[in-house]
């Protein structure tokens, strides 16, 4: 018995001839194949485009990494949450106002 508490295991019938290999599609056939599916109301169920998860982005996303004191990251945060902002709101505010102040 093993360490696993099973026996020897069961016997596999022995393969008598070895396994045939598929036959070539003709590329022909496979369109017709596609095309009568295309006329008979068949739609490619293939995703075209992964999507993230998540709301629907509006404009093209990217990333940025701020290192610094912790006392400042945590401030930014708090003000974030205090307003009810994402972190980018929260920096898109700061960097509306700072316009506004003529810079």
């Amino acid at each position: 018995m093993s360490k696993y508490g099973f026996g020897g295991g069961i016997e596999l019938p022995k393969q008598t001839e070895p396994a045939k290999p598929k036959p070539k599609l003709e590329r022909s056939n496979v369109e017709k194949a596609v095309q009568a599916g295309l006329e008979l109301g068949f739609v490619s169920r293939e995703p075209s485009a992964r999507s993230k998860p998540g709301p629907k982005r509006t404009e093209e996303q990217d990333k940025v990494s701020i290192p610094g004191p912790k006392r400042v990251i945590d401030e930014f945060r708090s003000y974030c949450r205090s307003e009810n902002l994402t972190l980018w709101q929260g920096l898109e505010q700061l960097l509306e106002a700072q316009k506004g102040r003529g810079a």
